[in-house]
């Protein structure tokens, strides 16, 4: 079941070159997503539940810019035991800008893991044909320690960790480039970043592709990654 809503990029959206940030555009993917999720969810008993992202894969057609009048559509198409899987499409004007696949799990938030989809939540969803088929790429684990990033209490969302969608200032914090050299990103969420002040960043540049990830000072992994830029 398809569900798309309209947006006008505002100067709060942008990067300094006047094209969306990843950060925003992420973030208005997720208000899609979830928009629908209200819709659908309606009847059914979601209080001790709650998605997370496991996963982002983002190919970027054309820079958004700055005052740019977009449409974005989300296409749940299937679900598999643990996993959900959207598709969006980010359209203006006919023509397509952009292109992503999200990947959640089903999170019991009394126990604190991930649960086995019930079947009523994926019947209330359906399925639908995948609209954009993700890169097979291999991640590498040889990175070179970049920096230290200081996090924000900003940077919090509800419920109390770091927004998924703040990963993507946090990688561009990593990597030295800007929204508008990114055409496509593959983002892995691997652990919550809570009650950190500080994290590590590592990252490995081979011409235009860019691996990289985010951890902690015991060495856990918060997410990793691959970038592929335009110059």
């Amino acid at each position: 079941m398809k569900f798309k809503k309209k947006f006008k990029i505002g100067r709060m959206h942008v990067d300094p070159f006047n094209y969306i940030s990843m950060r925003y555009l992420v973030a208005l993917m997720n208000e899609v997503a979830f928009d629908q999720a209200e819709i659908l969810e309606k009847d059914i008993d979601m209080k001790n539940l709650r998605w997370i992202i496991y996963s982002w894969d983002i190919q970027i057609e054309n820079n958004i810019r700055l005052g740019e009048e977009i449409e974005i559509t989300t296409i749940p198409t299937h679900m598999d035991k643990f996993y959900a899987y959207r598709d969006f499409i980010v359209e203006s004007r006919g023509n397509i800008l952009a292109r992503a696949k999200a990947t959640f799990l089903l999170m019991d938030i009394t126990r604190l893991r991930p649960i086995k989809i019930p079947q009523n939540l994926s019947l209330a969803y359906g399925k639908e044909n995948p609209i954009f088929d993700i890169y097979d790429m291999e991640i590498r684990n040889d990175l070179a320690f970049i920096r230290d990033i200081q996090l924000r209490r900003a940077d919090l969302d509800n419920n109390f960790h770091i927004n998924n969608a703040v990963y993507f200032d946090l990688i561009k914090e990593t990597v030295d480039i800007y929204d508008k050299d990114i055409s496509y990103i593959k983002l892995i969420y691997r652990n919550e970043i809570r009650d950190k002040k500080q994290i590590q960043a590592f990252a490995r540049r081979e011409d235009k592709s860019i691996d990289f990830a985010l951890r902690g000072e015991d060495g856990r992994d918060y997410c990793l990654g691959k970038i592929k830029t335009n110059v």
